[in-house]
């Protein structure tokens, strides 16, 4: 079978088999890909560390007649920061899920692979991991070209008004009281949560702080499940997790 070899972060995995996983990959050469690492759900397997989400390694893909199959795997980074705060590693799992359900497949995307790789590691070591985690939702929005439009009327252009605004996925950011109507999806948000979310992909890296990073984040779901068209249970979680945790 043809081999190469790829950089990849691992995205989710399913168990396949007896002892296999099926892995939603990222990689740096080939885009988003599937493949099945045999034998990885048993204890002594090479590729079991690999296997998890959020792993990081130099893969070798072997390319079968219906699947791909890794036969390698040397790890780059585990993201270790992650995987020792329960709070940081469910906002890492939300964002690879993020990843899994909108890029698209088989389609080399290397500023995808960077930005994700950039944003775990922003998740391991910002002080405010919920304010890195909105800013990695932002610029993955951003690149893979779906950012709603927050700070003006999608309708009518006009800017941001009311204190306490309208925005809607179908129509894709804010809409201004007027012409909301015809909009059946949308909800109330706070202005400053808006200004904050449309500011975000602007910037190189998460600012310090962020008001109304817990709205914002609970405003940024419905956008994400209408452009999944599918559950994604660890973003709904963290969202939950969020809106019940005291403010500091």
């Amino acid at each position: 079978m043809p081999e190469t070899t790829v950089q990849a972060i691992v995205l989710r995995r399913r168990d396949s088999g007896e002892s296999d996983r099926r892995l939603t990959l990222l990689t740096l050469e080939l885009g988003k890909i599937d493949a099945v690492a045999k034998g990885a759900r048993k204890a002594a397997s090479r590729l079991a560390g690999i296997s998890d989400p959020l792993s990081s390694a130099t893969l070798g893909i072997a390319e079968g007649k219906v699947n791909r199959f890794v036969t390698q795997a040397q790890p780059i980074a585990s993201f270790r920061g992650l995987r020792t705060d329960f709070e940081r590693l469910s906002f890492g799992l939300a964002l690879v899920e993020l990843y899994a359900a909108v890029l698209p497949v088989e389609q080399p995307f290397p500023e995808a692979y960077e930005l994700l790789n950039e944003s775990l590691r922003h998740l391991e070591r910002h002080a405010k991991p919920l304010i890195a985690l909105l800013w990695a939702e932002a610029k993955l929005l951003e690149i893979s070209g779906f950012m709603p439009q927050f700070d003006r009327c999608v309708v009518t252009g006009e800017p941001l008004a009311e204190a306490n605004p309208f925005v809607s996925p179908r129509a894709g950011g804010y809409v201004a009281d007027a012409v909301a109507g015809p909009y059946v999806d949308r909800f109330r948000t706070r202005a400053e949560a808006l200004y904050g979310l449309a500011r975000l992909p602007t910037l190189d890296a998460p600012p310090a702080n962020m008001k109304f990073a817990d709205e914002a984040l609970a405003d940024l779901l419905p956008f994400w499940q209408a452009i999944a068209e599918a559950p994604l249970p660890a973003n709904e979680a963290v969202v939950r997790e969020a809106r019940h945790k005291p403010t500091p």
